[in-house]
């Protein structure tokens, strides 16, 4: 074999290696959580019609993260840190992006503007945030992300043909993904005891 075969042999096996370290992120469920409190503010925010309640509660859920990782995950499964051009800080600007598009929608709405999107300005908005959800799984290569992110595009839906309060349909799929966030915790935490508790053992 030649070096250039032996050079691509290497590099297919690097990103074959940082796609299944990409699931190390996500395995514990946090990020899970983090992702259905969001949405669950996103509701409360549309009840009380206070959008920048929005902004509140995904920089105290994103805060949270990290200092609960270092608590429960890490002590658990050590931790590591991909390169910086594994292709998640991408994935991440482009998250964050879309989510600057959703919040100018959402205050577009609610301050009048826009009157042509804003009949269908649920669904419009359900599918923006599926969108979101869906790059957000894609980053971390995890794949319940996806079922996420439909979760917010039946809310708006639910709303726009069923009637539904949208707040009450955005809180029902916030609420499912703290639920099986939660349950991915649990498991997380039962099969993966503490390294030090392994030594001691």
């Amino acid at each position: 074999m030649n070096k250039n075969e032996d050079g691509l042999d290497s590099t297919l096996d690097t990103r074959k290696l940082e796609h299944k370290m990409l699931l190390y992120y996500t395995q514990d469920g946090l990020w899970d959580i983090c992702l259905g409190v969001c949405v669950l503010g996103w509701a409360l925010a549309l009840r009380y019609d206070f959008i920048a309640f929005i902004g509140v509660i995904v920089a105290v859920a994103v805060t949270l993260v990290p200092l609960l990782k270092s608590k429960l995950t890490y002590p658990r499964i050590g931790y590591a840190r991909l390169r910086p051009d594994s292709g998640v800080r991408k994935w991440l600007a482009a998250l964050v992006g879309m989510g600057v598009a959703v919040f100018l929608m959402v205050v577009s709405a609610s301050t009048g503007v826009k009157d042509l999107f804003r009949e269908y300005l649920p669904v419009l908005l359900g599918a923006m945030g599926a969108s979101l959800i869906a790059v957000l799984g894609r980053a971390f290569n995890a794949g319940r992300f996806y079922w996420y992110g439909l979760l917010v595009f039946l809310a708006g839906v639910a709303h726009q043909w069923g009637g539904v309060d949208l707040w009450l349909a955005v809180a029902v799929s916030g609420a499912a993904m703290v639920g099986c966030g939660t349950g991915v915790l649990v498991r997380f935490l039962r099969d993966n005891p503490r390294l030090d508790e392994d030594v001691d053992a």
